[in-house]
């Protein structure tokens, strides 16, 4: 039987966000209806669920749904974090101190418009941040994993930064979440990354995309998700499968559209 676990970021709705901004029993209630145990979120959308764990447990527990991961959004552009990002990261942090399931899952912002510009250096130094703060946290009981995106401006999008994020990811015992919709939009083979770099895979994003490179809802695009749960079936992944929805059909129907990543996902995988 799969030991791999199924759950849903909170994006759908980012892609409402005046609406169901802060609303966690509603996006808790969907994910539960969808038949998804977990939930990834977005600082932004638990709004001041956030400034009190407790109840926001509480809304979690009444469901039966895990909090799988807070992902945090930061520069990172300088060699070392501003007091700002330190402080925003060390909230984080404690944050899911509460939450022992929980991984704390890193995204950069591409704060430079012009990709290439420096290229080099910032990806030097937000490795030396992400280093910094994978020891923080993981003094304090949580685990990081990394997540690269494939905006026009990011600095990991291309199989040759991936390169280079690895080299930082093996040696500072950062945990990698691999985005498959990220890096078919970047013209990388999503499996053949997993499999290459199984052993620190500890949290995965599902997100369709269409052969122009649109995204697109989950079953309706070219991705093969089919062949990578068979993978990290058979390699006994016992981690979070995301569904990440960022689709034109969430800004018209968020709840509809993680229901309908959920039948999918019940779909293709052994649950």
């Amino acid at each position: 039987m799969s030991k791999i676990m199924y759950g849903s970021q909170t994006y759908p709705w980012q892609m409402n966000v005046e609406k169901f901004h802060g609303q966690v029993p509603h996006m808790v209630s969907v994910l539960k209806e969808a038949g998804f145990t977990g939930m990834e979120a977005e600082i932004v959308m638990l709004g001041d669920y956030y400034k009190d764990w407790r109840k926001f447990k509480e809304v979690l527990d009444k469901e039966g749904i895990t909090f799988a991961a807070l992902a945090v959004h930061e520069d990172w552009l300088l060699e070392q974090e501003t007091d700002g990002e330190r402080e925003r990261l060390d909230e984080a942090i404690e944050f899911l101190t509460h939450f022992p399931a929980s991984k704390l899952m890193l995204c950069h912002v591409a704060a430079d418009p012009v990709r290439e510009h420096n290229l080099y250096e910032k990806q030097k130094n937000q490795l030396s941040c992400l280093a910094a703060i994978a020891m923080r946290s993981r003094e304090r009981g949580v685990v990081p994993v990394y997540h690269p995106n494939s905006g026009p401006n990011s600095i990991f999008r291309y199989e040759s930064d991936y390169h280079i994020m690895f080299d930082t990811l093996y040696s500072s015992g950062i945990g990698y979440a691999p985005d498959v919709g990220h890096m078919a939009n970047g013209g990388i083979d999503p499996l053949a990354v997993i499999m290459e770099n199984r052993e620190i895979v500890q949290h995965v994003h599902f997100k369709d995309m269409t052969a122009d490179h649109n995204w697109t809802t989950m079953g309706t695009g070219v991705i093969d998700f089919e062949s990578i749960v068979r993978f990290l079936e058979e390699t006994d992944y016992r981690g979070w499968i995301m569904t990440e929805d960022e689709s034109p059909d969430a800004v018209a129907d968020s709840d509809g559209v993680v229901l309908a990543d959920g039948a999918y996902m019940a779909k293709i995988s052994h649950r």
